[in-house]
């Protein structure tokens, strides 16, 4: 089955392979003409641009700036050289001229090129980039601004200083934000001054300018730009409620105990670790420290069970959680591997060496024991 030969197509039975010129090839127009059919069989215009690319390179000493700039045009305007550089790369001998004529043209491509990038950085030049505060002023202008000053606005002209104005339905009905509360307050806030110059007789420039306008009327629109003001505050208010707080997503397990320095097996004292992607998320861990002899029992209340992070463990409670040095670890140690819950808590009443609190630092002499 190894030896047996691969059964050729009837492209290759009548098309032949992929042509290849020697020392020893034919050097003719038909055979030339005969190689050029091969590839308007089997190629497509963008098979060629790897061997046309290169031949910039190779002959006409482009660089990759100049190669970048040459790739802007078009793959089928390479069609008139891409035939001759495929075949030149396949051992064809051109002459001089003829290499030339085959320069030149790839010549007139780069200058074409330089156009097309000439008109995509014109492109780029022109374009307006809007920033969002600029975008979020340009909505309050089209929106609730616009109904300020057809409405209420309008109004004083006629004489109407009673009209009713809720910014705060204003907002939810036209979908604005919170970042729009400043820019519209800022716009009414300049008119407000003027208004309040006038009616205290602060400024003689706003009393003039105001004189047509009774005190009492004044008085009523300050009145409704103070209305306004205070929707503005329950806006305000009311996204800092609704503004949702960023929740840090959990790494994953794998990735929280790629830190982790721990002791894989303890020939000595018969004990493996099991495998830290365990821990996390888990409520109780059982660690025994090998060079100094102490039991570790992590204890956690949190709903996410134990985090790892660095060489730590996280969320542990420091009152349920505890530690003692082992007299005689040999017999301590497999229980906790044996027995229940429950009955680890009975094998915890036999030690009488001082029970203290953990500090949660995990390191390479620690045998991760047993988790729940």
């Amino acid at each position: 089955m190894a030896s047996k030969k691969r059964v050729k197509n009837l492209d290759e039975i009548y098309l032949g392979p992929e042509p290849l010129f020697t020392e020893e090839s034919e050097f003719t127009p038909v055979a030339w003409s005969k190689a050029a059919h091969w590839y308007n069989y089997f190629y497509k215009s963008k098979d060629y641009m790897p061997s046309t690319y290169q031949f910039a390179l190779d002959y006409m000493g482009f660089d990759k700036k100049k190669l970048s700039v040459l790739k802007r045009v078009k793959d089928w305007k390479f069609m008139t050289v891409n035939k001759k550089i495929k075949l030149l790369y396949r051992g064809w001998k051109y002459t001089e001229a003829e290499i030339e004529n085959i320069k030149a043209f790839m010549q007139e491509k780069y200058q074409e090129g330089l156009k097309e990038k000439k008109i995509e950085d014109e492109k780029k030049a022109n374009v307006v980039v809007i920033t969002p505060a600029e975008r979020t002023r340009r909505k309050v202008m089209d929106t609730i601004y616009h109904d300020w000053d057809s409405e209420i606005v309008e109004g004083w002209f006629d004489e109407n200083y009673t009209q009713k104005f809720s910014a705060y339905n204003r907002f939810k009905m036209h979908g604005l934000k919170g970042n729009a509360i400043n820019i519209f307050k800022d716009l009414l806030d300049k008119e407000y001054q003027n208004i309040s110059d006038a009616y205290n007789k602060t400024c003689d420039q706003c009393v003039e300018a105001y004189s047509h306008v009774s005190k009492g009327n004044k008085r009523k629109i300050m009145k409704q730009f103070e209305t306004v003001f205070e929707d503005l505050e329950r806006l305000r208010d009311s996204f800092k409620a609704t503004r949702s707080t960023r929740i840090k997503k959990p790494k994953s397990s794998d990735a929280q105990v790629v830190k982790l320095q721990y002791c894989q097996e303890d020939i000595e004292a018969k004990l493996t670790s099991i495998n830290p992607v365990l821990i996390p998320g888990k409520a109780k861990l059982f660690v025994y420290n090998r060079k100094n002899r102490k039991l570790i029992q992590y204890v956690t209340t949190s709903t996410a069970g134990f985090e790892i992070s660095g060489t730590s463990i996280k969320n542990f409670d420091d009152k349920l959680s505890k530690q003692a040095t082992l007299r005689k670890p040999d017999e301590v140690c497999p229980q906790i591997l044996n027995k229940t819950e429950k009955q680890i808590e009975k094998v915890w009443d036999t030690i009488t060496t001082k029970i203290n609190k953990p500090t949660g630092r995990i390191n390479s002499d620690c045998i991760l024991m047993r988790v729940f």
